[in-house]
């Protein structure tokens, strides 16, 4: 097992290649997730700043087994929603039930940040036994702060004409936004 330095970012992409995520118009919500994930992982090089990313050919258990994010780390994974109602809009971030006062402060400065970036609605911040599943095991790897992003709807037309507008302004946003988080711990 490779073990990974606790002292960085760890920007995910919430998909990978053997699991698409949500589908819709035959948009991948992996391909989207993938795509912010490395325009992220632009604006940390950029700023010369320690990441990791994950590696698209692994699954989320063997990402999970490969990845020892400690006190000292920052790990975000990005998601797109998606829902049957094509009018579903916002940007919610998960947290886990646990989630220390830096993962909530992150939390929300994501979706407040999201929802002005994109001009979109902000669902707010939720903890994982709110969400569908329940519990989210990436949530709970002992890193400092730790959230899930979902960052609009995949199935809403307009959510998604937003986020191809403003994608590269919205990978900054976040890359400045992991930076100063990864400074607090």
């Amino acid at each position: 097992m490779i073990q990974l330095s606790p002292l960085v970012v760890f920007p995910i992409a919430g998909h990978h290649n053997a699991d698409p995520g949500a589908v819709y118009n035959s948009i991948k919500e992996a391909d989207k997730t993938k795509e912010l994930r490395n325009l992220v992982s632009k604006y940390l090089t950029l700023k010369a700043h320690k990441h990791i990313m994950d590696n698209d050919a692994k699954t989320n258990r063997q990402l999970q087994s490969r990845i020892k994010p400690g006190s000292g780390s920052v790990l975000v994974d990005h998601h797109f929603n998606a829902s049957l109602n094509p009018a579903s809009t916002g940007v919610e971030v998960i947290v886990a039930n646990t989630a220390n006062a830096n993962s909530k402060a992150l939390a929300k400065e994501l979706a407040d940040g999201t929802a002005r970036v994109l001009g979109i609605a902000n669902r707010g911040v939720k903890t994982e036994k709110d969400t569908a599943r329940g519990s989210i095991g990436i949530l709970n790897l002992k890193a400092g702060i730790a959230c899930l992003v979902e960052v609009c709807f995949l199935s809403n037309p307009n959510d998604m004409a937003k986020y191809e507008l403003r994608k590269d302004e919205l990978a900054k946003f976040y890359a400045q936004t992991y930076i100063k988080y990864d400074d607090l711990v």
